[in-house]
């Protein structure tokens, strides 16, 4: 008996009510991935091309790819002898594809930068060291709600720059082009040996005193490298350990390989013609600035706590 001609019914793939191809995937962070992709070869137009783009080896773009192909039941792009095309279905969904992706990256922007209404994003210099307790109980006594960021000059300008910080005490001098900057405040420095002599103890000549323990360069290359200078004027050796936290400077001291750069002259010992550590504060200008924030208000507190 003759077999049957009619063909087969077309195998259907059939998803739960309410299901979207996020869910189909592992997650949403893969789909993205698989869209990244996507954007990447149609860019580039050659697989190999956008996996260097992307940073990565061609086997995962390639079967990246495939799986989104798959999953969206399209084929997204011809591969033959001439290279890389996009299908008629690719370049329809294409643009719908890079929306998804900046869309996903507002997103995260957005989340990254959410804070409540009226919480100021304070940066603070960690030259300012054991200085910034003080400085933060005193706006907090004058009810500034703030979450503190510690950083170095640069990243700290940049931040402000960047809209991740309303804004920030940094050290001068600073390249604060497009900012609004305020004056200048010079603090006293004191040089700190963190272990158990007396405070009336005579001090060492400079040149005996070992290296001063500071913040690294990269935080602030120019007010690093002026010390340094005003270091040897003063007949030290210009030796620095560089340390990344003030936890870690405090150790290296207290282990007798340093000493530190204190804003206290109860922990230090004044140094004549030692340099001061001198600061300002930088906010957006006035266009920029976020409207649920009172930059004026908070720049007064903020100036008055540190004269």
């Amino acid at each position: 008996m003759l077999e049957s001609c009619r063909p087969a019914a077309p195998r259907v793939k059939v998803y739960e009510s309410g299901s979207s191809i996020a869910s189909r995937y592992h997650g949403p962070v893969d789909l993205l991935r698989h869209l990244r992709f996507f954007d990447a070869v149609a860019e580039h137009r050659h697989f190999g091309h956008a996996a260097a783009a992307l940073g990565m080896t061609q086997p995962p773009v390639s079967q990246g790819v495939q799986r989104l192909e798959q999953e969206l039941g399209q084929r997204l792009f011809f591969r033959d002898a001439r290279g890389v095309r996009l299908t008629e279905a690719g370049g329809a969904l294409l643009p719908v594809a890079r929306r998804l992706l900046r869309d996903a990256e507002q997103l995260m922007t957005l989340a990254h930068r959410w804070r409540p209404s009226g919480q100021v994003r304070l940066g603070l210099a960690d030259d300012l060291e054991d200085k910034i307790p003080a400085l933060l109980t005193r706006l907090a006594e004058r009810d500034v709600d703030c979450v503190p960021t510690v950083s170095g000059t640069v990243e700290l300008v940049e931040g402000v720059r960047e809209d991740e910080l309303d804004i920030a005490v940094v050290r001068h001098p600073a390249v604060v082009d497009g900012l609004a900057a305020g004056p200048v405040h010079t603090l006293a420095t004191y040089l700190a040996w963190d272990d158990d002599r007396p405070r009336d103890a005579e001090l060492p000549p400079m040149r005996e005193v070992p290296p001063v323990v500071v913040p690294p360069r990269r935080h602030h290359p120019a007010a690093h490298d002026q010390l340094i200078d005003a270091l040897r004027r003063l007949g030290h050796s210009g030796a620095v350990i560089e340390a990344g936290t003030l936890i870690e400077r405090q150790a290296w001291a207290s282990a007798g390989h340093g000493v530190r750069l204190v804003l206290d002259d109860e922990s230090g010992r004044p140094i004549p013609d030692l340099p001061p550590l001198r600061v300002r504060v930088v906010t957006p200008l006035p266009p920029d600035r976020r409207a649920d924030v009172d930059h004026e208000t908070l720049i007064r507190r903020l100036e008055a706590a540190l004269s």
